[in-house]
Formats: C-alpha cells, sequence, structure tokens
C-alpha cells in the first residue's frame, strides 16, 4: 500500500513550479514568434519618414501629405516666413526665411527631378573604371513652374539674402584669420 504523502512534501512544490517556468517559457517563445501589429508597423513607418525627412531638411509636418499638399504647405511656409522677413529684418527671421527656402528647394529637387547613371565602359589612363555618365530627368513639370514663379516673386528677398551670406562669409573669413 502507498503511503499518503503529506502537503508538506517539497515534491509537489518543486512540480508546480517546474509546470509554471515550462508555461511562462512556452509562453515567452509564441510572443517572440508573434507578428507585429499592422499598427505597429504604420507607427514605425511614420517614425521612419519623419526621421527620413528631418535628415533630409524638411519638416516633419509633411510626412502624412500628398506631393501637392506638402508643396503648398511649403510654399506657404515660405511665403509667411518672407512676409515677416520683409517686416522685422532680423537675425531670426532672417532664419527662418532661409530655412523655409532651404527646406522648399529640397522637397522640389527630391520629388521632381530622377538621377541616372549610366555606367560607361572602358578605362580612363589610370587604369580605373570610367565614372558613370549622369542624367538628370524632370519629372514634374507643374512643380517645377511652381518653383521658378516662387523664387521670381521673391526675388528681391534672395538678393539681400545673398547678400547678407556674403556678408556673413566676409565675416566668418576675418574671424578665421
Amino acid at each position: 500500500m502507498n503511503p499518503i504523502e503529506s502537503v508538506n512534501n517539497p515534491s509537489l512544490y518543486f512540480n508546480a513550479a517546474q509546470q509554471a517556468a515550462a508555461e511562462a517559457k512556452r509562453k515567452e517563445k509564441t510572443a517572440s514568434t508573434a507578428r507585429p501589429a499592422f499598427a505597429k508597423i504604420l507607427s514605425q513607418n511614420t517614425d521612419e519618414k519623419k526621421f527620413n525627412l528631418e535628415a533630409e531638411g524638411l519638416p516633419p509636418e509633411i510626412a502624412g501629405l500628398s506631393q501637392e499638399e506638402a508643396v503648398v504647405f511649403l510654399k506657404d511656409a515660405v511665403d509667411s516666413a518672407g512676409d515677416e522677413f520683409a517686416e522685422r529684418m532680423t537675425a531670426d527671421s532672417f532664419s527662418k526665411y532661409r530655412t523655409a527656402i532651404k527646406q522648399f528647394m529640397n522637397f522640389i529637387v527630391k520629388q521632381n527631378f530622377d538621377v541616372i547613371k549610366h555606367p560607361r565602359a572602358g578605362f580612363n589612363r589610370k587604369g580605373k573604371k570610367r565614372d558613370p555618365a549622369v542624367q538628370v530627368q524632370l519629372i514634374n513639370r507643374k512643380l517645377d513652374t511652381l518653383a521658378s514663379d516662387l523664387l521670381y516673386n521673391h526675388m528681391d528677398k534672395l538678393k539681400i539674402l545673398a547678400k547678407i551670406g556674403e556678408i556673413n562669409g566676409l565675416l566668418v573669413d576675418m574671424w578665421a584669420v
């Protein structure tokens, strides 16, 4: 006859602990192999887009906008910064106007032009492969005309900016000497 085991027997507790550990390990394994949620993937993609936009010098506000909406947003930013610069010619308004133009032009160049490299056969005089031929294609003529119109409308401010930039460059040169 088998003796009755007491409640204080450590083997009962050990067995329960082993089962709990095995179940926790199984849950951990299924959690690591589970697919991420669709919403999580979308949020990661938008975060990556925002990071890429900031790395390219573009504002993160245009991440979810279409191309036309982004152009309108950036053009409005240039216009408002230009008006502020015309009213108050301070260093802060100059900086805002300059960054607005830079962001607009970066967006136009990124969205408007496509760079195609064609490999060339043969070697140069030093025995290295020849540099590829580069072809720049205009993708969207509408954006290009908008950019040229914007630059034409802001030409007087851009001339002032060029002179200010030239003066700043001269000051930096003097400071370095």
